[in-house]
This record gives C-alpha cells, sequence and structure tokens, in this order.
C-alpha cells in the first residue's frame, strides 16, 4: 500500500484497510516467514543513501537502557539502537508480525514450548557476536526481581524458563499454553541485550544490533544516532543521521516543521491538519491503527478506591462531545475499553451514556451529596489531550464535580506527576493482538498498572485468552473482560484517534504506526 496525504483517505478506506486486520495474526500456524519483508514507502522513487533526519518529539530520554525506558522518546530509541526477536508493524494493513534477530520459530502442540532460530552473522555495536546466549542473558536478565526491571512482568507471567540449545537455536519453556507469546516478544523493553556489558554501560553508553549507533544525548535539547555500518540488514539504513529534536509544545514543532527547522513530527494532532495540508512541502500522513487517551483514577488512593465515585466520573464524560470537538468528527467513541476497535477482539460492550443525574446519585451514595472537587495532573503527551480535559472540565461540573487542571511541562511529567497523583492522563496505542497491554495494565503484578485496579476475574479472563486457539472463544473472553473494565476499572478512555505523522515532503518511506523505525526512511538529497 501507498501512503498519501490524509484527505486522500476517507473514513471508508480506513475501515476497508483495518476491519479485517488480525485474521491471519492469530492463525495456529507455528512457523514465521524467513526474512524481513520490504517496508511500504510513500512513493516508488528509488531510495537515497545519507542525510540528517530531524525528528521533533515532546520528551527528554530518561534512561538509555531499554529495559528502563519510560518516556515515548526512550522506547523510539531503543527500537532505533535494539532489536527484538519479532518485529511488529501496527501500521501497515494486516499488523503483520516480521521476524527480526529471529529468523524463524515452531510452536508445541500445546503452546508451551517455542524455539526460535535465530540470525547468524549479527553484531554488536562494540563488535560480540549475537548469539542465543544473549537471548537468555536478556531473558533471564528481566526476570530478575532484584533489578526491579519495569518490563518484568512481560515475560515473568509467560515464561518458565529459557534454554540455549545452540548458539543460534534457543528454545522458551512457558508457564501455560501462548499462542500470542511471537507477539510478545515484539514489546518494548525485550529488546535483546549483550551479555557482556554490565547494568552501568547499559545505561551510559548503549550497544545492540540495530540499524543506528547511539552517539550523544544532550537533555533538554537533542538525541543523536549515527548509521551502524555494519548492520546485517545489507543496504539498511539509508540516513547517515537521526536527530530526535526535544520540543514540548505542539505549536512550537508545527512551526519549526513548516520553517524547516525539522523534518518530522511523529504525531500531530487534528487541530494542526488545516495549517499543515495548506503549507508547500508538507505531507500529513494517516496510520490505520490509532491511539487513545486514558484519564487513570487511581484506586489506590481517595476517593477513587470506591468504585461508584470511579462510575460517576465515567458518567459525567460527554464522549460525543469530545469526540466533535477534540477529533472534529474523526476517530472512535470508546467506552473505556482498552481494545482497538480495528481488533478481532474488539468488543461490542455496552455504552457508557453521558448522564448527570446517574452520576450525581452515585456520588451521593459514595457520600459526596455535594460533589466533590478534585485536581488533574495533565500535560501536552499526546495530540488533544489538553483540548480534552477542558471539556471533561466542563462536562463534569453540571454532575457536581468541580475539576482543577495542574497542566504539567511535557518534559517533566514523568517524573513529576504520572503515578503519583489520585487523578493524572496517560496514552496507549492501539494495537491488533492487545495481550501484552493487557497484561501490563490490568493484571495486580501488570508493570504498568496505572490506575492499581485488579479483578480476580479480570485477571482469569486475561489467561485464558491468552492460551486460546478459537478466535470465537476469545471473542467472547475479550468482550466480558472489557465489560468488566468498562464498568469498574480505574481508567477512562473516552476515543480513539487516529496517528497522524507529518514530514517535509523530501522524507520518504514512513509508515506511520506505532514506533517509528528509520532504518526504511529515506531523504531527498538537498538540490
Amino acid at each position: 500500500m501507498q501512503f498519501r496525504e490524509i484527505h486522500r483517505m476517507n473514513r471508508r478506506t480506513f475501515l476497508q484497510l483495518t476491519g479485517g486486520v488480525a485474521l491471519a495474526t492469530f492463525s495456529a500456524s507455528c512457523v514465521s516467514p524467513a526474512g524481513v519483508a520490504p517496508q511500504p514507502v510513500v512513493d516508488a522513487d528509488e531510495p537515497q543513501r545519507g542525510g540528517v533526519l530531524r525528528i521533533a518529539v515532546t520528551e527528554d530520554v530518561t534512561n538509555l537502557d531499554p529495559t528502563r525506558s519510560f518516556s515515548m522518546t526512550d522506547v523510539y530509541l531503543s527500537f532505533m539502537l535494539y532489536e527484538t526477536l519479532t518485529r511488529r508493524s501496527e501500521g501497515e494493513p494486516g499488523a503483520p508480525l516480521y521476524p527480526q534477530l529471529a529468523e524463524s520459530w515452531e510452536m508445541s502442540e500445546d503452546a508451551l514450548t517455542y524455539t526460535f532460530s535465530l540470525r547468524k552473522g549479527v553484531t554488536f555495536h562494540h563488535g560480540t557476536p549475537f548469539t542465543a546466549k544473549d537471548v537468555e542473558f536478556s531473558i533471564l536478565r528481566l526476570l530478575n526481581p532484584d533489578l526491579g526491571l519495569s518490563y518484568r512482568a512481560v515475560v515473568g507471567s509467560v515464561v518458565e524458563r529459557v534454554e540455549v540449545v545452540d548458539d543460534h537455536t534457543i528454545r522458551f519453556y512457558l508457564l501455560r499454553p501462548s499462542v500470542t507469546f511471537p507477539f510478545v516478544l515484539s514489546t518494548p523493553g525485550l529488546q535483546i541485550l549483550p551479555h557482556d556489558l554490565t547494568d552501568e554501560q547499559l545505561m551510559t553508553a548503549p550497544s545492540g544490533t540495530g540499524p543506528f549507533r547511539f552517539q550523544e544525548n544532550i537533555p533538554g535539547e537533542r538525541v543523536v544516532i549515527v548509521r551502524n555500518d555494519n548492520y546485517w540488514d545489507s543496504g539498511l539504513p539509508y540516513l547517515d543521521e537521526v536527530q530526535m529534536v526535544v520540543i514540548p509544545e505542539a505549536e512550537t514543532a508545527i512551526a519549526s516543521l513548516t520553517s524547516g527547522l525539522v523534518d518530522m513530527i511523529d504525531r500531530v494532532g487534528i487541530e494542526a491538519l488545516s495549517t499543515l495540508t495548506a503549507t508547500e512541502g508538507i505531507q500529513v500522513l494517516e496510520s490505520p491503527q490509532g491511539t487513545y487517551p486514558v484519564f487513570v483514577l487511581n484506586v489506590t488512593q481517595k476517593p477513587f478506591d470506591d468504585v461508584r465515585v470511579r462510575q460517576a466520573f465515567k458518567h459525567a464524560v460527554d464522549r460525543n462531545a469530545l469526540q466533535q470537538v477534540v477529533l472534529q468528527g474523526r476517530g472512535t467513541i470508546m467506552n473505556d475499553q482498552p481494545v482497538a476497535p480495528f481488533s478481532p477482539l474488539w468488543g461490542e460492550i455496552s455504552p457508557l451514556a453521558y448522564d448527570v443525574e446517574k452520576a450525581k446519585a452515585l456520588l451521593a451514595e459514595a457520600g459526596y451529596p455535594d460533589g466533590l472537587e478534585i485536581t488533574l495532573d495533565i500535560a501536552e503527551i499526546t495530540p488533544g489531550i489538553l483540548e480534552a480535559a477542558v471539556v471533561l472540565q466542563e462536562t463534569a461540573r453540571p454532575a457536581g464535580i468541580t475539576l482543577t487542571l495542574n497542566r504539567v511541562p511535557a518534559n517533566t511529567y514523568w517524573v513529576e506527576s504520572y503515578l503519583q497523583t489520585p487523578f493524572f492522563v496517560g496514552y496507549w496505542d492501539l494495537i491488533s493482538e492487545p495481550d501484552t497491554q493487557l497484561s501490563f495494565q490490568y493484571l495486580p503484578d501488570g508493570s504498568l498498572n496505572e490506575s492499581g485496579w485488579s479483578d480476580p476475574r479480570a485477571s482469569e479472563l486475561i489467561a485464558q485468552s491468552r492460551g486460546e486457539r478459537d478466535l470465537a472463544v476469545r471473542r467472547q473472553q475479550s468482550a466480558e473482560l472489557q465489560q468488566i473494565i468498562s464498568r469498574d476499572g480505574g481508567v477512562m478512555i473516552p476515543y480513539s484517534m487516529p496517528i497522524l505523522t507529518a514530514t517535509s515532503e523530501k522524507v520518504h518511506g514512513v509508515v506511520p504506526s506505532q514506533f517509528i523505525y528509520p532504518q526504511f526512511i529515506w531523504m531527498t538529497p538537498e538540490q
């Protein structure tokens, strides 16, 4: 598929591209294709080598160790320097799963054992050859409870042990059946690390097998990476250098793009479309994927430890107003369900109506007959989130909820507010296979269980779905899970919106998606 400017892709086309997205994803086939498939590009011109790509990002790097990545800039960087065994490409129709450091894999009949054949001739940036020992080291390091790594739960809830069969074969023994395990291995934080570097070295001088090598990080200014000339995928990357330029304010980032100070903004808000599409030399691309904001109700703190308060807030959200004001009628209304509308596991659940009287009654039952006052910590961490907060503030007022907005700078938000206050915001990308994200967010030991909420039946459904081969049964399990989260969970997910990427017209090969893969991007040489 060739991605074109957003005004050439209407909603019908968008739904056609994403509607049947993952039937192949849930196939019981146990062997992956060998090799890495070519990526779709914006046009059919021959890629050119060289050039410096400047990408505007809102946040600083907080950690150079991919297993400790926290901000979105951390995650972007981790996929440029390091690689996982498999690579998910949510921005392409069908959301294919590609082999990366693994060339192929086999699943046992009981879905409890996976054997991966690893790619040969791969070296880390510091010269050490990549082998199964590095995979073993990376997984065991994640499983080590003493290190307290945030991504431990991703593999800790699935992997029992690993076995090095030979230098280029690794075998995983799972705690319980999983048909989604190859997708799990494409998750951020599961990048393969070299076994011969210390924790301190990984945090100061990262060395992966990825297409780019780390050069420098200047906090508050930029991160610079340069081409890995020894990259295993011959001919890639095309670019000489990538700079992630820290620009917290959306308006400043857009001005920087239109004036030529940067070449790309990974995510732009719908409100910027008219300016960007009217600017000569700028293209806006839409992903068949999407993203959603989450207003987090921390159930470990008052007043959200009471389910009636959470339910009151859910009914104090005018989702239709949010769709019209923030999305200009685009996107999809969500009923606090963390599953993509284009996923086969999307559930048609009871809608959460905007009901002021019901919200008031629930608050009164919870001991707040005169309403309540609360502060929402907010930062411009994803497009439209500030506008959504203002709409929420207005629609909640008639229900007796007085909402004060505490705006925090985006580049300090993750340290100062996130996970620390009763009411704060986050955002997640919608993906076709949600098992990993659900484990992150809704299991009791989930590494990013933002609200602190858990439910025994929800945990049971997540575990059952992971090992279920029958897609129809998985759909039923998923729909029940989404209903529980919608009704009782500590999240408000009012809508989803498309991922929009804006670039200079001299930038080619961009697949707008969950992550940036600059090894496939090339630039028209300066005239």
